[in-house]
Order: C-alpha cells, then structure tokens, then sequence
C-alpha cells in the first residue's frame, strides 16, 4: 500500500509544485542560455579571424542542454522531496507536478534552441557563411518543425530520467543507483540514435526502410519517455523520508 494512499493530491498541490519547480528551471535556463550565446558569438568571431565559419556553432549547445538540466533535476528531486513532505503536501503531487514541470522545461528549451539556430542560420546566410550542423542532422533533419520535435522529445526524455535517476538513489542507495543507471540515464543515449539519422552502428534510417523516421523516432521516445515517467511515479509515492532527531 502507497504511503500516500489517504491523502489524494489536489489540482492546487499540483500546480503549485509545478509553477515552482518550473519557475526554478527557467530561472536557470535563462542564465544558460544568455552564457550560450555569449559563448557562441565568442566562438564565431575567434573562427572567423583564424578560419573559416563553415559549420553551426549553437548546435554543440544541445549537449549542454540535455546534461545540465538533467543533473539539475537530479539534485532538485533528492533534494526537495523532504521539504515537500514537511510542506503537508503528497508524494503524489511531487510526482505529477515534477513531471508537468520537466515537460514544461523541454518544451521551454526546445523552443529557444530551435529559435536560435534558425537565427544563426540567418546570420551565416546574411554573412556568406555555409550552415550546417555536424551531429548527425541531415538537411531535411534541420527544417524548424523536425528540429523542434526531435530535440523537444530528446529533451522530455533526458529530463525525465533525471527525476528518475534522482529518486532511484534515494530509493535504493548509492550502489543500486549506480547499478540501475543502464536503465534510468540509458535512455537518453538510445533516443539520441533514434533521432541521430546516420549515426554509424547506431542508424536508425534502415530498421524501418527510410519511411518517416521521424515519426516513429518520435513514437518510439514518447514510449520511453511514459515508462520513465510512470517508474518515476510509483518510486516517488512510496518514498519514506527519513527522521532526524535533535
């Protein structure tokens, strides 16, 4: 039986824990991505003095967007469940509205990304720069909606299983956590290849005869991104929180 099995969590409990979990992650997305573009206007003006700009610099940033709010949510979820239980509120409104507020934040950084490589893709184009990206996207892959999709999906899913690494170390330890990383960071890496075209032993475009990858790339990491999600669920409504005595 649930610990949380008397006490229902309420539209408010989930909306607050949401807005704030959310708000917290986009405080912090703003701050990445204003030293990302500093970065990469930095970097545009160095290759241009000692090369040539022939090749998308913002796109390396994706790396960099799936990791650092991954081990964000790592951090927020060890860290927030004791508060949130002192708080009054349920596990089951922490689970749901730490997952509204995940997708909220993919959604949020799928969408500046996208945006601001179709604005440096503008800029090569005004300057006489050639465009292109080098991880693995091909020039269909890098029209606005298949960008959008692909990362957005690729994003859901790295967030999600950082909530999903966080509460497995607290649920089971440092070693099973370790142990069971395969399961809860693995995912990131397989959908990466899903969305990752030509991308040596791990393409995807011949498993399904080159027929609208994309869709089922994107099927295919909705279904992950469900079953981490509800993982991530049932291990957050059983959490216990350990007593402290003075």
């Amino acid at each position: 039986m649930s610990i949380d099995t008397a006490r229902r969590p309420t539209t408010s409990s989930v909306r607050a824990t949401a807005s704030w979990l959310l708000w917290m992650n986009l405080y912090l997305a703003a701050w990445f991505w204003i030293l990302a573009i500093v970065a990469v206007t930095v970097g545009l003006v160095v290759i241009n003095q000692v090369g040539e700009v022939n090749n998308s610099v913002l796109a390396f940033a994706r790396q960099g967007a799936v990791w650092f709010p991954f081990s964000v949510l790592i951090a927020t979820t060890a860290a927030y469940l004791p508060v949130h239980i002192a708080a009054g509120l349920t596990r089951r409104s922490l689970a749901l509205g730490s997952l509204v507020a995940a997708t909220g934040t993919a959604l949020a950084y799928g969408l500046v990304f996208t945006g601001l490589l179709l604005v440096e893709r503008a800029v090569f184009d005004a300057l006489g720069w050639q465009w292109r990206i080098l991880e693995d996207l091909t020039p269909a892959e890098t029209e606005p909606l298949t960008m959008l999709v692909g990362t957005t999906l690729l994003f859901v899913v790295a967030y999600v299983s950082g909530l999903l690494v966080g509460i497995t170390y607290q649920r089971a330890g440092g070693w099973w956590g370790t142990v069971s990383l395969p399961l809860t960071a693995g995912p990131i890496l397989l959908v990466f290849a899903l969305f990752a075209q030509d991308a040596g032993p791990f393409s995807t475009s011949e498993w399904f005869g080159g027929d609208q990858p994309l869709l089922v790339a994107s099927f295919a990491a909705l279904l992950i991104a469900g079953a981490m999600a509800f993982a991530f669920d049932r291990l957050t409504r059983g959490a216990s929180v350990p007593n402290r005595t003075a």
